[in-house]
């Protein structure tokens, strides 16, 4: 758990000096800009030996998106907008899979 919290900083510093604005406005409302770590489903169709099976594991997500709104169950997230209040690349990823989330 230690390494993947160092991995994060090390990412959030590297686009930390890439970018130079991590929060938005949009109709009056500020949006921050995340890095966020998130545990996802990994599924296989095929057929495989018990030891195979017993391998698998999910996949660790990394997204970089604005938080539009977080709610006791979900994060609403978004990456792209336009100048008019539209709101683009957008997810709702439920709490429970979110490991780490850090603004950028």
């Amino acid at each position: 758990m230690a390494q993947k919290k160092a991995d994060l900083l090390k990412r959030k510093n590297q686009l930390n000096k890439k970018r130079k604005k991590s929060k938005i406005t949009i109709d009056g409302k500020e949006y921050h800009f995340h890095i966020i770590v998130w545990e996802d489903i990994v599924g296989d169709s095929t057929i495989t030996s018990f030891d195979d099976f017993c391998k698998m594991k999910t996949a660790s997500i990394t997204s970089f998106a604005y938080i539009f709104k977080k709610d006791e169950k979900y994060l609403y997230t978004f990456a792209s907008y336009s100048n008019d209040g539209y709101f683009g690349d957008r997810n709702i990823i439920p709490l429970g899979v979110v490991k780490e989330i850090a603004k950028i």
